[in-house]
């Protein structure tokens, strides 16, 4: 009798141990946690058309100048983006020069309310 509570005691231990075990390496696991957006190559901005870095993606460079978004369907639907350079995002109603606003590098946003009205990216405001 003696030995089969010993054995039970020893088995309870053991579980007992794998359940902290896994316990902690799940928690370690999730210590390890991704950046809040997505990859965007270096000298880049991408843009996607709707928030948290979802549907249709563009990706400009400064090399490329002033490009109207319209001709990649994203004018008045910059949802998201990421920026790893300078530049300028402009809203350009005419007759005037509309509103603009510069963006740097490591700048993001999930949800950017300026962005539903943007029609320009371009190199500098």
């Amino acid at each position: 009798m003696k030995k089969r509570k010993h054995m039970i005691g020893a088995m309870a231990a053991s579980v007992a141990l794998a359940i902290t075990t896994l316990a902690t390496a799940g928690s370690s696991a999730g210590a390890a946690q991704a950046a809040p957006y997505p990859h965007c190559p270096g000298g880049k901005v991408c843009m996607w058309s709707a928030p948290h870095f979802q549907g249709d993606r563009y990706d400009w460079s400064p090399d490329e100048g002033n490009v109207f978004l319209g001709d990649h369907g994203l004018a008045d639907k910059v949802a998201s983006f990421v920026a790893t350079v300078d530049g300028c995002f402009q809203d350009s109603p005419p007759p005037g020069p509309g509103q603009w606003r510069r963006f740097v590098p490591n700048d993001w946003s999930a949800d950017y309310e300026f962005g539903r009205r943007v029609d320009r990216i371009k190199p500098g405001c």
